[in-house]
C-alpha cells in the first residue's frame, strides 16, 4: 500500500509541477505579446544614436594602443561584428562613421606599418584582407589574364629558327613563346 501512496504522491507532484510551468509559459507569452510601437519582428535593436560617435572608442583605442577597428569597435559595444555590420545597413548615419571608421584603420596601418611600429606582414595582410590593397597590380589589364591567341607550328619553327641563327641553344617553352630565357641563361 505505501508504494501505491508513494507512486500516487509522486505522480501528483508531477503533474502539479507541470501545470506550475504551463501557467509560467503562458504568462511569458503575454509579457512577449507587448511589443513596442513600430516592432515589426525579431528582438528590438540595441542600436542607440550615440553610437555614430567614435570619439569614446578612438579614446579607448588611444589609451590601450590597440588598432581601431570595426571588430573592436564591435567587442566595445558589446556586442557581434554582424550587428555592427547590421546596424550601418539599416542606419546611414551610423555607416558613415563605420567607412570613417575603416579609414582611420587604413591609415594608422599604413602608417604605423611603415614606421616599423606594427609587423609588416600582419600590416599588409590586413591592409590586402580589409582594404583591397594587394601587391603588384597590373595596371595594363586590370588585374585579368593576358589573353594569348595559340601559336601555329609556322610561328614555332620561325622563332626557332630566330633563336639558332643568334646562337640560342637549349631552349624551353618560354623561350620560344617569347616569354623567358634558355636553360643555359642566354
Amino acid at each position: 500500500m505505501t508504494e501505491l501512496t508513494d507512486l500516487l504522491l509522486t505522480f501528483f507532484l508531477w503533474s502539479n509541477g507541470v501545470k506550475q510551468m504551463a501557467k509560467k509559459k503562458t504568462r511569458a507569452k503575454k509579457i512577449v505579446a507587448e511589443k513596442p510601437s513600430g516592432y515589426i519582428f525579431g528582438r528590438p535593436t540595441k542600436y542607440k544614436p550615440e553610437y555614430r560617435n567614435l570619439e569614446p572608442y578612438l579614446k579607448h583605442c588611444t589609451a590601450k594602443d590597440a588598432l581601431p577597428s570595426k571588430v573592436g569597435y564591435a567587442v566595445f559595444l558589446g556586442v557581434a561584428e554582424d550587428t555592427v555590420s547590421n546596424w550601418g545597413k539599416a542606419n546611414p548615419d551610423f555607416l558613415g562613421s563605420l567607412r570613417i571608421l575603416l579609414t582611420i584603420e587604413k591609415q594608422t596601418l599604413m602608417n604605423k606599418g611603415l614606421k616599423g611600429e606594427y609587423n609588416s606582414t600582419i600590416a599588409k595582410l590586413i591592409l590586402s584582407a580589409n582594404h583591397g590593397l594587394r601587391e603588384g597590380t597590373d595596371i595594363t589589364t586590370g588585374g585579368e589574364k593576358i589573353q594569348r591567341d595559340p601559336l601555329t607550328l609556322e610561328q614555332m619553327k620561325e622563332r626557332i629558327a630566330a633563336a639558332e641563327a643568334v646562337g640560342l641553344t637549349g631552349l624551353d617553352h618560354r623561350s620560344i613563346s617569347g616569354g623567358g630565357q634558355s636553360e643555359n641563361g642566354r
